[in-house]
């Protein structure tokens, strides 16, 4: 109902009297717009793709020395029953 308000109200009121001046309705909603402000934080990346590619390869040092981490052993299930008609 605001939304319809807000919209509506220059028209009704310039439809009574046409000397009005109706651009304070649009510049109070647009003083709520200029106090916004947004701070931007840039940080400086340190790292380059060597380091990038540094820790891809300690990852794959896994598979290498086969010292996998052991899965849960909740999850495993037997296999579902198939019932065939």
């Amino acid at each position: 109902m605001l939304f319809f308000g807000l919209i509506t109200a220059p028209s009704i009121i310039i439809a009574i009297d046409a000397d009005v001046d109706v651009s304070i309705l649009y510049s109070v909603s647009e003083e709520e717009e200029e106090n916004k402000s947004i701070k931007l934080v840039v940080t400086e990346q340190k790292e380059t793709t060597e380091s990038i590619y540094k820790k891809i390869a300690f990852q794959k040092l896994d598979y290498l020395f086969k010292s996998y981490t052991k899965p849960a052993l909740n999850l495993i299930s037997p296999p579902p029953e198939f019932f065939i008609l």
